[in-house]
């Protein structure tokens, strides 16, 4: 139900995932393809195909099809077994006998600063996200016998960037944190502990919209710019300074009243919010669209057996006039968890779910979204929970150290920098944002 949009359908995903250490590219491919012979881990590494009523798909021949769907909507075919000629995924491996530092690209990919930084985006290292013909767009899937999933890895004499690809039809940020989990599993040795992966054949999203409840709600909000992609670092000096003038602005603002609880997400979105509502040439209301993630809002998935690996998150909007998008920090924050507390209830997940399925009946590509003609929409996904750069364990594949000494802060094998993140933290506690905007650097004098 939430996989096969438009919007997704126009996505393909990469991750450059940066292991300061030299990795057994070879170990890391035989690990992650025996995970997609593993039940149904199989659908990652499926087909994708449009039913056949599209003339155009390219055939499929001994497969199982994950979730047979109606005219002109996508289905994912998985070959059975797996062969060198049809594998589960996509692999390339390129070899470079310098050091990371050495290369003049990899040489700026984004790293910890002391202080705040705005550095290059995801855009400008496409040579390490895949290998050069690697699918783009949707028509490449559809048109070929490809796998959804590629690797390409590059090795340098001392750091490795394993690169994932897939497209966004396939799962969410919380699918991909199971599957990087499942992947380090296997790595290990320990495919007893793999857990099963749920929702496969049986879409859980749309069992939980069509699910009988005791009492059902209305959903509440249902009554082309040059854009450049930057990396933001914001060490934890920076983070604490953030906190610690809301906590003042909401003391302010709230004199005597009990402080009430903001995350690092609240207080991003308000500092974004900021940053965006003063640079307008004139003022204009902004609604921020936040990602809600159905699988810790729904009963029936909290205590599952397993692990969904598809897209699960329903949209949550805050509401800022021109006037409140100006207002401090604290306030602008305090602002957003009310708008998210309030429409992040099961009831509330659950009639957004319904009145996608109404529009579904009667429009191509449902979509709901919220907000003032002449509003200023500002997207704002977090991955924290995901929590990546601690999931991914690769240290079995370690052939040699590649960084070492004091200046090390995370342990061999896991991840030193995640490309194309949104929103994450890494073994320190500072953030990485990534950015889709024209940012302009004012610099005084």
């Amino acid at each position: 139900m939430l996989d096969d949009t438009k919007t997704l359908r126009g996505i393909v995903i990469t991750w450059t995932l940066r292991f300061n250490d030299m990795l057994d590219a070879d170990q890391l491919h035989t690990s992650l393809s025996r995970l997609l012979e593993i039940g149904d881990w199989g659908k990652l590494g499926g087909r994708l195909r449009l039913n056949v009523g599209f003339p155009f798909s390219a055939p499929s021949t001994a497969t199982d099809v994950y979730v047979h769907q109606e005219n002109g909507e996508l289905e994912i075919h998985v070959p059975r077994p797996f062969l060198a000629e049809r594998p589960a995924v996509s692999y390339s491996h390129q070899v470079l006998t310098m050091d990371i530092d050495e290369h003049p690209l990899a040489r700026t990919l984004p790293k910890a600063t002391e202080g705040l930084s705005i550095q290059a985006g995801s855009s400008e290292f496409r040579a390490f996200a895949a290998r050069e013909d690697a699918p783009a767009v949707l028509e490449d899937f559809l048109y070929q016998d490809t796998p959804q999933l590629s690797l390409h890895v590059t090795s340098f004499r001392n750091a490795t960037l394993a690169a994932l690809s897939w497209p966004h039809t396939l799962m969410d940020v919380m699918g991909q944190q199971a599957l990087l989990r499942g992947w380090s599993l296997v790595l290990a040795g320990q495919e007893s502990e793999v857990p099963p992966l749920l929702g496969a054949r049986e879409d859980a999203i749309s069992a939980a919209a069509d699910a009988a409840v005791e009492r059902t709600e209305i959903f509440k909000l249902g009554q082309n710019a040059v854009v450049e992609t930057r990396a933001v670092f914001l060490p934890k000096r920076l983070m604490q300074e953030i906190r610690s003038q809301a906590e003042s602005d909401l003391a302010a603002a709230h004199s005597g009243e009990e402080t009430s609880f903001i995350s690092d997400g609240d207080l991003l979105t308000a500092w974004a919010v900021q940053a965006v509502a003063s640079s307008l040439p004139r003022p204009r209301p902004v609604t921020v669209l936040h990602a809600v993630n159905a699988r810790f809002r729904l009963t029936s998935m909290l205590q599952a057996p397993g692990v969904y690996v598809q897209n699960m998150a329903v949209a949550a909007f805050t509401f800022l006039s021109h006037k409140a998008a100006k207002e401090s920090l604290g306030v602008i924050a305090l602002e957003n968890r009310r708008h998210l507390v309030e429409q992040s209830t099961e009831a509330q997940v659950l009639a957004f779910l319904r009145e996608l399925r109404c529009q579904a009946k009667t429009e191509s590509d449902p979509a709901l979204l919220c907000g003032e003609s002449d509003v200023v929409l500002q997207p704002f996904t977090n991955w924290t929970r995901a929590n990546i750069s601690k999931v991914a364990d690769f240290s079995p594949a370690v052939i040699c150290a590649g960084e070492t000494g004091r200046s090390r802060t995370n342990p061999p094998g896991t991840l030193c920098s995640i490309m194309r993140n949104p929103c994450n933290r890494q073994w320190e506690p500072r953030m990485w944002l990534w950015c889709w905007a024209k940012i302009t650097v004012i610099t005084a004098g």
